[in-house]
């Protein structure tokens, strides 16, 4: 970009902060979904443990109904009832009905009124919890406890919503056909009965409590709702399964999370609006949306200042620079730096070069230009290895300290080949050339990755054998080149060594596409190493030995060196 480095520097400020904004936002945002996400799994399932709780408590005050519908005493008072309705014995009957029904403990329970009717409609009470306005002896009860056959059957918003009736009718257990005595209504105050549970388990406590039967109200703690039947989004949740849902109603956001109890098939469903839920969150994220807009301002500003406090001085440098290219070395002398940083140093060392110039222009310039280039030549000269290893190994140091450890582990397997392919030594034990061929391996595998895979198979006790150096590694770095698979892209690479009496063999092989096996008997093209290296050691140890180029057994090649075996201790005859 043909810009100025001020607006570069900048540019690039604004497009580091813009980046780190924008995934910062996006965090929050995945975050505050994640956190709604979380609240609306855990409301949803207190809201299933709080309708357990409310079966719970129906569960128990149905095992006492059950145990009232098949209590003896009440069975036999029902049944002499039923014989005759008005005698004396039908007296004693119905004073041994309440009397019974006095002995059982409702107070344990949030039991409005517990009445029996009996065959003929009368009612009986549990001592003074007649409630008056009650229906006790509808028809309409009757018949629908009727249609249970002695099972449980609650209802709930007959006459309000403070209320649920249990229905169960009253049979003889003795008799064989089961004929019907009369009829158990048990109704349970439903506010004291919710207020027993406690708290329905959502964090606000401008929730809203409802219980559908059949779609329609039958209980509810605010009265906006108790007109109105099930929204129609729900009803599709509870046959889908679905447990929650953000439902707008009345012109505000709610979370609406439903539970259907399994006992009644009551639908529990509890509604909490979604400012109070969530208003600190939405608190938090405003205040770091200031935040981040805050910061966004100030590193854009400190970018400039900090492009400002780079460019200025290098401006002022690149005009000099400009006034000696035209050969005015006499130029104002800048003042010392008051920063010595690197623009500092470079502005120190032009003052001093420039006024080197005018001194050696004056004084011979020709004479010191060809000064400085011998002396130049001279320091090129004396450049040697040792140069290139305390290189790398700064390098090394340098990676390391700043955790890149991918570059420290291939900047030390490069200075370790270095030393290597740079040894005056003719031969080598077998284990440090397998330890060069890794180094090499070690660089080519951050290029390939996991597409470079090889296995080297050679026995412990051959590695302390001698061998020519720099032998594997170029037969190595041939079978990456040319032994790729064409299929799959993969480079897989085999190095084993055995040994036969005296003689040592050690192959290698790739799954590439072959090469001729008559290689080595043409004519000098385009080298990899192998003819240099089979008249190598043709020549180190006569005819016998050298390389061969076989085919592999599916496909590929396998690389065959031999060479006699000379193993440590031997070293120095060779």
């Amino acid at each position: 970009m043909n810009i100025r480095i001020r607006h570069k520097l900048v540019l690039f400020v604004l497009i580091g902060v813009l980046l780190t904004s924008g995934i910062s936002l996006l965090y929050v945002q995945n975050m505050q979904k994640l956190y709604e996400e979380l609240v609306y799994e855990q409301t949803s399932e207190k809201l299933y443990l709080y309708s357990e709780r409310i079966e719970d408590k129906l569960a128990a005050i149905d095992r006492m109904t059950q145990s009232i519908a098949s209590d003896a005493d009440i069975q036999q008072g029902l049944e002499k009832i039923k014989e005759s309705k008005d005698s004396r014995e039908t007296y004693f009957a119905i004073n041994a009905v309440e009397d019974k029904l006095l002995s059982y403990r409702v107070f344990n329970y949030p039991i409005r009124s517990v009445a029996v009717v009996d065959y003929w409609g009368n009612e009986y009470w549990l001592g003074t919890t007649k409630d008056e306005t009650a229906p006790a002896y509808s028809k309409q009860f009757i018949a629908m406890a009727a249609q249970k056959e002695g099972g449980s059957l609650w209802k709930g918003g007959e006459r309000d919503s403070k209320v649920f009736t249990s229905l169960r009718e009253i049979r003889a257990v003795k008799s064989m056909d089961f004929p019907t005595l009369g009829t158990l209504i048990v109704r349970v105050n439903a506010d004291d009965l919710i207020d027993s549970i406690g708290s329905n388990g959502s964090a606000s406590s401008n929730n809203s409590l409802l219980i559908y039967e059949d779609h329609l109200p039958i209980y509810w703690n605010d009265e906006q709702w108790k007109d109105g039947a099930m929204p129609s989004s729900l009803i599709q949740n509870e046959r889908l399964g679905e447990r929650y849902e953000m439902l707008t109603l009345n012109n505000h956001k709610y979370l609406t999370t439903l539970s259907t109890m399994s006992f009644t098939g009551w639908t529990l469903v509890n509604l909490v609006p979604y400012e109070s839920l969530f208003q600190k969150a939405s608190v938090m994220k405003t205040i770091l949306l200031l935040l981040y807009t805050f910061i966004v301002i100030s590193l854009v500003w400190i970018g400039f200042i900090f492009a400002r406090s780079i460019t200025r001085p290098l401006e002022k440098l690149a005009f000099r620079m400009s006034k000696v290219e035209q050969g005015d070395f006499a130029i104002q002398r800048e003042l010392p730096a008051k920063n010595m940083d690197e623009i500092g140093w470079l502005t120190s060392s032009f003052d001093k070069m420039t006024e080197s110039l005018d001194r050696l222009i004056k004084d011979n310039y020709i004479k010191q230009i060809h000064l400085k280039e011998s002396q130049y030549e001279a320091l090129k000269a004396k450049l040697n290895p040792h140069f290139l290893y305390n290189t790398l190994d700064s390098i090394n140091w340098l990676a390391r300290r700043n955790g890149q450890d991918r570059i420290s582990s291939m900047v030390k397997a490069l200075g370790d080949m270095l030393r290597s392919t740079t040894s005056k030594k003719e031969m080598v034990m077998l284990k440090e050339e397998i330890q060069h061929v890794n180094n090499y391996l070690l660089i080519q595998k951050y290029r390939f990755e996991d597409r470079l895979q090889c296995e080297i198979n050679i026995p412990h006790e051959l590695q302390n054998c001698f061998i020519p150096t720099m032998i594997l590694q170029p037969i190595v770095e041939n079978a990456l080149k040319y032994g790729i698979d064409e299929m799959t892209g993969e480079c897989h690479i085999t190095i084993s060594g055995e040994a036969f009496d005296q003689q040592l063999d050690i192959w290698i092989g790739d799954q590439g596409p072959g090469m001729d096996t008559h290689y080595l008997e043409q004519g000098a093209g385009e080298g990899i190493g192998l003819r240099s290296i089979h008249e190598r050691l043709r020549l180190l140890y006569g005819a016998p030995y050298g390389i061969a180029i076989l085919e592999g057994i599916d496909q590929g090649t396998i690389i065959r060196i031999r060479i006699p075996v000379l193993l440590k201790g031997e070293g120095d005859h060779v």
